[in-house]
């Protein structure tokens, strides 16, 4: 079967919707809560929850590597038909989860603390936020084994199960918002113990689900494997390099919005409602950056190289169109997206100022995304991280320029434009040595040293 033909595009865009809308699921979990407290008649369990709910959404988007280094690991021994590799990489990928759950766990009280400061909340949003925080924060490792289990079936194309699980999930989080928050009274804390525990409800049923396709008996003999130093260490190296791309982009936006409300409260609403289109446009791409990942893994698994630049087409090919329907909806017919956010008319035609800046930024981060996936599916963790460590210092640059030195909001559009295709341009010059054979990429790289 050839890439291009129906059957493997079908495929394709199979794996990659799942991927969207499991991508989802975290910020439409905090958008649930609010949703519940805003009927309250005290608003400041809104608020709290709402600043709390985005102190989660960059600790676990910080952390969404899990799910992307897991898929790569998967897919790659999908390829190779190699049972075993299939299991342990979901085996040592959910200790490194577990780990990381508890660590959050262990460390709640400073992160609470720095992130409720950051955000200068007044006393009673703050003692709401608070509440919410500790909360959600049990939640953490079952979010983080969550995370993996559904990198481990992705990489194995097994998109209903996926589905399912995040259905379930956000079915268990509305039953549980209603019955504490409108039920019970329970508020702010309500909020976040229903994330909490339906984070532990779908990990019961993703438990489940894996029990009839793995034997206990197929766990325990790879007991004495689970443990081996050598391959923690490889998942722990992909992972490690892949958590650098998810802060650096986390830090690089966190920066743009704070630099925005250095440029006056009117820049940074502007900001907010155009971030609602990329934001939009980001879980598209990165829902096909995934099924990149998952794919060009399998090939990795099989030696088929030849189907990498076929694939890598497919899949740029897809986020283009993405980019390109979001970009004619900012130009052509923002109006109704934009008094979903707001009523303020004013606001919503000084905004449309900075409307052009949206295709350019959108187009070059979902190219930015599927690169990212082509080098984690083929474990190349190393060069996403180099590639985002010199982009992330261009970019932050840029936006402290944009900011202090110039004073123009159209210059921070172009500063973060400017991180984008960097992150593009500087992987894509390092497609050619991931089609090269072992000793022709040792040769080339000798030679750069002997120069």
């Amino acid at each position: 079967m050839t890439l291009l033909q129906p059957e493997f595009l079908y495929r394709f865009l199979k794996v990659a919707a799942v991927n969207v809308v499991s991508n989802i699921t975290i910020p439409l979990s905090g958008a649930i809560s609010v949703a519940f407290l805003g009927h309250l008649s005290n608003i400041s369990y809104l608020a709290g929850v709402a600043l709390g709910a985005i102190i989660f959404d960059f600790l676990y988007e910080s952390c969404s590597f899990i799910k992307s280094g897991t898929t790569a690991i998967t897919s790659q021994a999908v390829g190779r038909d190699d049972r075993e590799a299939i299991l342990l990489a979901g085996l040592q990928n959910a200790l490194i989860a577990l780990g990381l759950g508890l660590l959050f766990l262990l460390l709640q009280y400073p992160l609470g603390k720095i992130g409720f400061m950051l955000l200068n909340a007044a006393p009673d949003v703050q003692l709401a936020g608070i509440s919410y925080f500790n909360s959600r924060i049990w939640g953490a490792p079952a979010a983080f084994l969550n995370l993996v289990l559904i990198g481990w079936l992705l990489g194995q194309e097994q998109n209903r199960k996926v589905l399912l699980l995040t259905i379930i999930g956000n079915v268990a989080n509305i039953v549980l918002n209603y019955l504490y928050i409108v039920l019970w009274n329970w508020s702010s804390m309500g909020a976040g113990l229903s994330q909490a525990i339906s984070q532990y409800i779908t990990l019961f049923v993703a438990l489940v689900m894996i029990g009839r396709q793995v034997s206990f008996t197929e766990i325990a003999s790879l007991t004495g494997k689970i443990l081996n130093w050598s391959a923690l260490k490889a998942a722990f190296m992909l992972n490690g390099n892949l958590s650098v791309r998810s802060i650096v982009i986390v830090c690089i936006f966190i920066l743009f919005n704070a630099f925005s409300a250095t440029l006056g409260t009117e820049v940074l609403a502007e900001n907010v409602l155009l971030l609602q289109m990329v934001a939009l446009s980001m879980y598209m791409c990165d829902g096909v950056e995934y099924a990149t990942a998952t794919f060009i893994g399998q090939f990795q698994g099989q030696g088929a190289k030849d189907k990498f630049v076929p694939l890598l087409q497919i899949a740029l090919g897809t986020n283009l169109v993405i980019g390109v329907m979001v970009g004619l909806v900012a130009v052509v017919g923002v109006d109704p997206l934009f008094h979903l956010f707001t009523s303020h008319g004013e606001l919503i035609e000084t905004a449309k100022v900075y409307i052009d800046w949206i295709p350019l930024v959108v187009v070059s981060a979902g190219c930015a995304y599927i690169l990212d996936g082509y080098f984690a599916g083929l474990s190349e963790g190393a060069a996403v991280r180099n590639t985002y460590l010199s982009s992330g210092f261009l970019g932050i640059t840029s936006l402290c320029l944009a900011t202090f030195y110039f004073h123009s909001n159209h210059f921070l559009w172009f500063a973060l434009s400017l991180f984008m295709i960097s992150c593009t341009l500087i992987l894509g010059l390092q497609i050619p040595m991931t089609l090269q054979s072992k000793n022709e990429a040792n040769e080339e790289k000798e030679a750069v040293v002997n120069l």
